[in-house]
């Protein structure tokens, strides 16, 4: 491997992270915060070493180091979400607002991964330039491992590509463009877009600058880290909670559908059988869970439907935002909820989750599996958006997804070897793998991770990561094939 390679492009992740303390020590320094001190020298550790480290091997760097193979490649994606999550706990550790370094780390890693599970008991004591900081982390980790991954997908051949397209737009998306790097700038072009849209619209609701801002970057990434301690519900608007349902709506569509609107192009989402399943299993699991709400006696329709299509968006987009206790409504609805953290948002977006479009195919693999042992001489295509998906690739997609599950089930077995009740492992471990936050359980949405053993908090951080990276770009690391020549 280039190891020295390896070493520049971690190094410059470090040192752009460090830049990004700019943001919040200007705030801190503006609102006369104690924390100035704490950003000031994490931005002087990561700027000073990431970019001199980055600088000195670039002029050792021969020709033939620029050349990275594909294990190169997996080593560099898994490492960078790494390095960034340690670089991220600096500003907790050293003013003292988490200083476990295991905290850290577990709040870090749920930050840039998009998570939102938190282990912070009272989140509106701390100063509001480390509420800005984590929220922050959501923002880079949103876009970031799109951005981390184009940036090494020219450099690994067509293996790259393929990883890119299962990734990013789906198995049937046409790349945004023929360039990898024009991808990645049209990707950050609609980022920035959708987050200035919603930082408009929550100014526009109530919401004070700070608190949208915060709110935005959580949105976006389909995070769900909040600077108020009851989430969305400290403001009890139902405005407000339109206007975020919304907002994490268009968050879990497919980026590249929203490239075409702004082209001009808007009968792509009509053309999308992606985003037509995804809309129709909002509105089904919302109706559901709005009539045993109902019909429990405790609210109006208005509010039933309200209440119940704010977590079933909030859940199936992986973002996590809250406004009431979800383990008071009954098990079919709680059951319904861990079912849709795992369907995910759209592939393409920052959702987490297995994704739709894998779920459609599993099941159009499984339908025309059935179909065939009726009439087993017919050739019986999977298809989406009308366009035939190669049997390879839907039998891997498959594999991802049995996988997926086995890797969730492990994880809730080792919760329970470690003491952690079963309800708490299955919501934990739902919601890290998936990206939401919130579980069940010890962990539900008026709970926090802070409860759990150390080991268990690491084991999660590991379903953080690799949820994240989709399983399979963490666990060829510890193939003994990787390593050999």
């Amino acid at each position: 491997m280039k190891i020295k390679s390896i070493i520049q492009i971690l190094s410059l992740i470090v040192g752009c992270i460090g830049l990004f303390m700019l943001l919040p020590m200007l705030y801190s320094i503006v609102s006369g915060e104690k924390t100035t001190f704490s950003f000031f020298i994490s931005f002087l550790v990561l700027c000073g070493t990431g970019f001199s480290l980055y600088f000195v091997l670039k002029t050792q760097q021969k020709d033939n180091d620029k050349k990275l193979s594909i294990r190169d490649g997996f080593f560099i994606v898994t490492f960078a979400w790494i390095v960034t999550i340690i670089s991220g706990t600096l500003p907790y550790l050293i003013s003292g607002a988490i200083p476990n370094f295991t905290d850290a780390f577990f709040e870090s890693a749920s930050g840039f991964t998009t998570t939102g599970s938190s282990i912070l008991t009272d989140i509106e004591k701390l100063p509001k330039s480390i509420l800005l900081w984590r929220s922050l982390t959501h923002w880079i980790g949103g876009v970031g491992i799109v951005v981390i991954a184009l940036s090494v997908m020219p450099i690994l051949g067509v293996a790259g590509m393929q990883l890119f397209k299962a990734e990013t737009p789906g198995p049937t998306t046409d790349k945004l463009s023929p360039r990898i790097k024009e991808t990645a700038r049209i990707i950050g072009f609609v980022y920035l877009i959708i987050t200035a849209f919603i930082l408009v619209l929550y100014l526009f609701v109530g919401m004070s600058f700070y608190d949208a801002v915060c709110h935005a970057f959580g949105t976006i990434a389909t995070g769900g880290f909040s600077p108020k301690n009851a989430s969305i519900g400290y403001y009890n608007s139902p405005l407000v909670e339109y206007a975020v349902i919304f907002c994490m709506f268009i968050s879990a569509v497919n980026f590249s559908l929203h490239y075409s609107a702004l082209k001009g192009s808007f009968k792509a989402y009509l053309k999308s059988e992606e985003l037509k399943w995804f809309v129709f299993i909002i509105l089904f699991s919302s109706l559901l869970i709005s009539i045993f709400l109902f019909f429990d006696g405790n609210k109006t329709i208005e509010n039933a439907f309200r209440s119940s299509l704010f977590y079933v968006v909030s859940l199936i987009s992986t973002t996590g935002f809250g406004t009431e206790d979800y383990e008071k409504w009954n098990y079919g609805a709680q059951l319904l909820l861990i079912t849709l953290m795992y369907l995910g948002g759209m592939a393409g977006s920052t959702s987490g989750g297995i994704k739709q479009i894998r779920f459609i195919i599993v099941i159009k693999l499984i339908y025309s599996e059935i179909k065939k042992h009726i009439h087993p001489q017919a050739v019986i295509p999977v298809k989406i958006n009308g366009q035939p998906v190669e049997r390879k690739i839907a039998v891997n997609i498959l594999i991802f997804t049995l996988f997926y599950a086995f890797i969730s089930a492990a994880a809730v077995i080792i919760l329970c070897l470690n003491s952690v009740d079963i309800p708490t492992s299955i919501g934990a471990v739902a919601a890290t793998m998936n990206g939401v936050g919130p579980g069940i359980g010890l962990v539900g949405p008026v709970e926090n991770y802070s409860v759990l053993p150390d080991f268990a908090k690491w084991i999660l951080c590991g379903c953080m990561l690799l949820g994240r990276l989709e399983i399979f770009t963490i666990l060829v690391l510890f193939t003994p094939t990787f390593w050999k020549k």
